[in-house]
């Protein structure tokens, strides 16, 4: 009776399988946020005694489930100093929206919490199968053009605002097979590039790590988002070379030359200036430069309520950030805001239920932090816009 009751209720999951040599291969897609999809985690472990339980996580993202204290050991003066704050702040955003989406006890990802601490217990091979959100992250933010990351970025912030009331229903909807594929072709063609990083590549990624998987294993359970069963069935059977999707794409040309276009405008426009207008003109453009720079900068700063010493600091960057690709204001004031003022633990725990609060972009240090970058930057840009405007009209 019981064993009729298990059947019946794995008989409403999306499970495929299949058989790759030798070795007898489960597929389950699950919903990151379903009690269901737990319990389905949990009986085919326990009915089915895989030997190998592989599982939709990378490596780094294995090690921060095992290790729920990792916001402890983060050390965010570290990652901005090492340039990697977009991708912290991307990790963040989508990871506090799918906070969200949590309903009660569960959590974002507790399936495979389930399947690592079960095939843990029992002894078994776990294997994390996706490829490095490091690398998925450069290789979608490569792919797209500079407005194209500009509405990227508005959407997932956007989603921090949001507070979704998520019914179980809708919960069990996210297993379907075309969901995902159907939220992408929602999106215009512009976004193409993307969807082909986060959903094609990683299935065909998915799928070779898997076959790799399975020719050490008899009996193997891989766990992965019901959205990306399609294309992992699509790919599987076949044996494929897939070393270039773990690659970083170079820079292109235009990438390369763009740090170099906007400051010849301006030295061009300053020489011209001189030449026109006498010295006199020009020393007004340059006085114009870092004054008008220089303050919407650091009233960006002051806006995003950082410490006295990263506004100054936002001042004296903003000038030369156009010349400069290390020094950028928003930067070396979100460098120092992160040495001054170090998160907490809580500030990382709390981040998806202070983001649904205007306040709480204030409050929260992390989020802050990511405040005090974006404000200076956004408003040493407008100063750039300001002067130069000013400079062509009085050539004019």
């Amino acid at each position: 009776m019981e064993e009729q009751k298990i059947e019946d209720l794995l008989a409403k999951e999306p499970i495929r399988r299949l058989k790759i040599n030798d070795c007898e291969v489960t597929l389950l897609g699950t919903a990151h946020i379903s009690q269901k999809s737990v319990d389905a985690v949990d009986m085919l472990i326990r009915t089915e005694n895989p030997d190998t339980v592989c599982i939709e996580l990378c490596d780094s993202r294995m090690k921060s489930v095992k290790n729920p204290e990792h916001w402890k050991q983060l050390d965010i003066f570290k990652v901005f100093k090492d340039r990697k704050m977009y991708l912290l702040l991307a990790s963040m955003i989508l990871s506090s929206f799918q906070k969200k989406l949590g309903k009660g006890d569960i959590k974002p990802g507790d399936e495979m919490r389930k399947a690592m601490t079960l095939g843990e217990e029992r002894n078994l091979k776990i294997v994390p199968v996706d490829r490095e959100i490091q690398t998925t992250l450069r290789r979608a933010w490569g792919n797209v053009s500079f407005f194209s990351k500009s509405y990227l970025i508005s959407a997932l912030i956007s989603s921090l605002l949001v507070k979704e009331d998520v019914s179980d229903e809708k919960i069990e909807e996210m297993k379907s097979d075309d969901m995902l594929n159907d939220l992408f072709s929602q999106l215009p063609h512009k976004f193409d590039q993307i969807k082909k990083v986060i959903i094609d590549e990683r299935d065909q990624f998915l799928a070779q790590k898997i076959r790799d998987a399975s020719k050490d294993s008899k009996k193997l359970l891989a766990v992965v988002g019901a959205g990306h069963l399609k294309g992992i069935m699509d790919y599987i059977e076949t044996d494929r070379e897939i070393h270039e999707l773990d690659e970083i794409p170079k820079p292109g040309f235009f990438s390369k030359i763009s740090y170099f276009i906007l400051p010849a405008i301006i030295l061009s426009l300053l020489a011209y200036t001189v030449y026109d207008l006498g010295a006199g003109a020009g020393l007004e453009l340059v006085y114009s430069w870092i004054l008008v720079k220089g303050t919407l900068s650091a009233l960006g700063a002051l806006i995003a309520l950082a410490h006295p010493y990263s506004i100054l600091l936002a001042f004296l960057a903003a000038p030369i950030g156009n010349f400069n690709p290390i020094i950028k204001p928003g930067w070396v004031a979100a460098l120092c805001e992160s040495w001054l003022r170090k998160p907490l633990v809580e500030d990382f725990e709390k981040i998806a239920d202070d983001s649904e609060h205007f306040s709480g972009y204030w409050k929260n240090r992390v989020i802050r932090i990511f405040l005090v970058l974006l404000l200076p930057q956004l408003g040493s840009s407008i100063g750039t816009f300001i002067v130069t405007m000013k400079g062509f009209r009085e050539l004019l």
